[in-house]
């Protein structure tokens, strides 16, 4: 199977949607308890976790499944961010 065969995107992107909300929820709720705190250490602190694990993360990108899990992990980390964002200030 290549890399471009339609049915390795469609079976992809579920994987993407779930690790996706996994990670968005996993880090706002993360941050939201932070942000009791202070809101600055809130967004800190998900930076931190974010660039600590990127490395790992990374690697994943030349797995053919786990490159999917990236994606989602990446959109669900900016979208915690912009969650934090607008609910922290």
């Amino acid at each position: 199977m290549t890399d471009h065969d339609a049915t390795v995107s469609w079976t992809g992107i579920p994987i993407a949607l779930i690790s996706a909300t996994l990670a968005a929820v996993a880090l706002t709720a993360f941050g939201m308890e932070l942000a009791r705190v202070h809101p600055l250490l809130a967004l800190g602190l998900n930076i931190v976790i974010v660039a600590g694990a990127a490395p790992t993360v990374m690697r994943w990108l030349a797995a053919p499944v786990w490159r999917w899990v990236v994606y989602g992990v990446g959109t669900g980390a900016i979208l915690s961010f912009v969650a934090l964002a607008a609910l922290a200030f």
